[in-house]
């Protein structure tokens, strides 16, 4: 139960430099001490982990994922038969890239909650999980491709996605309902226009964001509000949610700005997602090669469907008002103004958190933690300022204060990369070893040994 990880270049989430040749002393899930020039033979009752000079960070976060989805839009028999191993295969996934701790922002409630209670076990593999559970969001709005499930259906998936709801006492019940069922957050939303053609829709009213977040208050927990336009962040600050989720892609204003400040809110941009549609062929190539590795054949099959459609014209296709085709169009013209905004929210001191929305877009997958802060250092983050982002500062965002740094008594996890990410973030691709609670979770040391 006792590790000595050495011969490392520490990046601890606090400090802006990293630190040559440290040790990490690791009793059982915490850390125990941070020790220089440490030398393996003065500890011989730990076990000896040589990193051969690679970079160590606090593990990494996601604090806006949706872990549970399977990647299948469209039901298939087989899809059936391969979506649970699909979502095992999600949380090892997100640890093989270094993601440690995950805020998921809309699942299934009994499927998260089974694989919560599998991976605290040790029975499987996957990252430290905080769940919103289900979406609470009006009767067409955001996620539009998301239907209520018949109760067989929700009996097969494991509960509803969204809670489709119109009144505040449906409101009021939804939310004590999945608090009581773990819901470590809740999730809700406000969209006044449709990104998949459908043009304006209708959201809840003022009385039932009141009641949620009444009942927020009453529980204990915090709420988070999905926008992408001016009207959501208004709406956000309206009530005072704790994040909002994405950016808006109209200009905001400075008053709403400051007020975002004052309010001591938190915002998600997720600016990858906006990104993700000048990469279209990119993301195509990587479905035909790593791509295979991290979905099965159906997942597979019907992600790399998705992604050829966005490629073909005319586009949308003809059938745009029955189906859910995203505006490729909107999101670029709408990824400079949210740049620009959360650069504005940055110099006026406002709270950014890292999250990178894998599995909520057809073109978000695994292994991209590191293009989300390549899109942050584009909106005026320093890498160093980007890696704290996604590590001390995730951990205050969602509100786990015993992870995102590396200090003694904090949880033990890390990321260890090759390469030196404050120079050049996308190192954080080079992932060699992942470590949780203490327990080394996934290895991938190449031989020979790089020069320290």
């Amino acid at each position: 139960m006792k590790k000595l990880f050495y011969n490392l270049r520490l990046f601890d989430g606090i400090n802006d430099e990293l630190q040559d040749k440290m040790g990490i002393l690791v009793n059982g899930e915490r850390i125990e001490r941070i020790v220089e020039e440490a030398a393996s033979d003065q500890y011989q009752d730990y076990e000896l982990i040589d990193l051969r000079g690679f970079t160590l960070l606090p593990g990494l976060i996601d604090a806006h994922i949706h872990i549970t989805v399977p990647f299948i839009m469209e039901v298939t028999s087989k899809g059936l038969m391969q979506a649970n191993r699909q979502i095992g295969m999600n949380f090892e996934n997100c640890v093989r890239y270094g993601v440690t701790t995950v805020r998921d922002m809309a699942a299934f409630p009994r499927k998260i909650e089974h694989w919560r209670e599998k991976i605290n076990s040790g029975k499987a593999i996957g990252p430290r999980i905080l769940t919103a559970k289900s979406f609470i969001t009006s009767r067409d709005g955001v996620p539009e491709m998301a239907p209520t499930l018949n109760p067989i259906e929700a009996l097969i998936t494991g509960g509803q996605f969204v809670e489709r709801l119109s009144t505040p006492d449906e409101v009021r019940r939804a939310a004590h309902r999945l608090v009581d069922q773990k819901a470590d957050w809740l999730k809700t939303q406000y969209s006044e226009h449709s990104f998949l053609f459908h043009g304006k829709l209708s959201n809840l009213t003022d009385e039932c964001f009141a009641a949620l977040m009444k009942a927020s208050r009453e529980r204990g927990v915090n709420v988070a509000m999905h926008h992408t336009e001016a009207a959501g962040f208004r709406k956000g600050l309206q009530f005072a949610v704790n994040s909002l989720e994405h950016c808006s892609t109209d200009e905001l204003s400075e008053q709403e700005i400051e007020q975002f400040v004052q309010n001591d809110m938190s915002i998600v941009p997720t600016l990858k997602v906006l990104g993700d549609s000048f990469e279209i062929e990119d993301i195509l190539n990587w479905l035909n090669g790593e791509g295979k590795k991290s979905l099965l054949s159906e997942p597979h099959r019907q992600s790399t469907a998705g992604i050829e459609l966005l490629m073909k014209k005319p586009y949308p296709p003809s059938d745009y008002m029955d189906k859910f085709y995203p505006d490729i169009d909107f999101f670029k013209r709408g990824y400079p103004v949210a740049l620009k905004n959360v650069e504005r929210i940055k110099k006026a001191g406002g709270k950014i958190g890292v999250g990178t929305d894998t599995c909520g877009t057809g073109m978000s997958f695994f292994g991209y933690y590191w293009k989300e802060l390549y899109h942050l250092t584009k909106a005026g983050f320093t890498n160093r300022e980007a890696l704290k982002a996604a590590t001390s500062v995730n951990a205050d965002l969602i509100g786990i204060n015993e992870i995102g740094s590396i200090q003694p008594g904090k949880y033990a996890d890390f990321t260890i990369v090759e390469g030196n990410p404050l120079e050049d973030i996308s190192q954080l691709k080079n992932v060699r070893m992942v470590v949780k609670d203490g327990q080394i979770v996934t290895r991938n040391m190449p031989s020979p040994h790089p020069a320290s």
